[in-house]
C-alpha cells in the first residue's frame, strides 16, 4: 500500500525557504555595505568621464596640430618661408607627437632654403626632443624604434653642417645616420664623400664613393665617375 503524502503544517508552511534566506542576507549586506557600494560606482563613473573627457581633449589637440601641420607644410611648398618659419615654430611649441618633430625637420629645412645653415644646425641640435643632450647623443637605433626618425634628422643636420663649412661634425653625424634604418642612406654616403674631398683626404672620398657604388651600383652617374677620376688622379699624383 502505497505511503500517504505527508501534509504540509501551516507553521511550515510560514517559513522561508533556503532560497529566500540567501536573498535576504545578501539585501541585508548590500544595506550594510551600500555607502562603500555607492562610493565605488560614483567613483568608477567620474573614472570613465575622466577617461573619456582626456580622450576628447587629446583628440582635440591632435587635430590642431594636424591643421597646423597642414598650413605649415603649405606655406613651405608655396615658397612662403618666413611665413612657414611662423608657422612651423608655433607647431613645435604645441609639443604634440609626431608633429613636432616634423616641425624641427622642417624648420631646418626652411632655414636652409632661406640660406641659413647655421639657424638649420642650431635648430636640430637644441630640439626639446634631444633630451638634454644634443640630438648627436642619441646614437642607438634603439631610440626610435628601429632609427628611422633618427636617420632622417641625423642627415639633415650633417646636411646643414657641410653646408655650413663644419665638415667633420658632418662626416659625424652621416656616420651616425648610417647606423640608422631609414631610406636616406645614399644621401649620407654622398654626402661623406663631398665632405672628405673639402677636407683633403682624397683617400677617405674615393673609399667613400666606392662603398656608394657597392651599395647602389645604379648610382653610377657621370659626376661621379669624374669625381672619382679626379680622386684617383689625385692620389697618384701624391708623393
Amino acid at each position: 500500500m502505497a505511503a500517504g503524502r505527508r501534509r504540509i503544517l501551516r507553521k511550515e508552511f510560514r517559513q522561508p525557504d533556503r532560497f529566500m534566506l540567501l536573498v535576504r542576507q545578501c539585501l541585508d549586506r548590500i544595506l550594510a555595505y551600500r555607502t562603500q557600494l555607492v562610493a565605488v560606482a560614483v567613483g568608477a563613473v567620474v573614472a570613465a568621464a575622466a577617461v573619456s573627457v582626456w580622450q576628447y581633449y587629446r583628440g582635440y589637440r591632435r587635430d590642431l596640430a594636424a591643421q597646423d601641420y597642414d598650413k605649415a607644410l603649405r606655406e613651405y611648398r608655396e615658397g612662403r618661408y618666413e611665413a612657414a618659419l611662423e608657422s612651423f615654430e608655433g607647431l613645435r611649441a604645441r609639443d604634440e607627437p609626431p608633429y613636432d618633430a616634423l616641425a624641427d625637420l622642417y624648420l631646418a629645412n626652411t632655414h636652409m632654403a632661406l640660406d641659413r645653415p647655421a639657424e638649420a644646425v642650431a635648430t636640430l641640435q637644441s630640439s626639446p626632443r634631444n633630451d638634454g643632450g644634443g640630438f648627436l647623443s642619441q646614437s642607438s637605433p634603439q631610440n626610435d624604434g628601429g632609427g628611422f626618425l633618427s636617420q632622417v634628422r641625423l642627415v639633415a643636420l650633417g646636411l646643414a653642417q657641410e653646408m655650413n663649412g663644419s665638415c667633420q661634425d658632418a662626416v659625424r653625424s652621416l656616420d651616425l645616420a648610417l647606423d640608422h634604418q631609414g631610406p636616406l642612406r645614399q644621401e649620407a654616403m654622398l654626402g661623406k664623400a663631398r665632405c672628405a674631398m673639402r677636407l683633403g683626404k682624397p683617400q677617405d672620398a674615393l673609399a667613400a664613393y666606392k662603398a656608394y657604388l657597392e651599395e647602389f651600383p645604379e648610382g653610377e652617374t657621370v659626376e661621379v665617375a669624374l669625381r672619382m677620376q679626379k680622386l684617383e688622379a689625385s692620389i697618384r699624383e701624391t708623393p
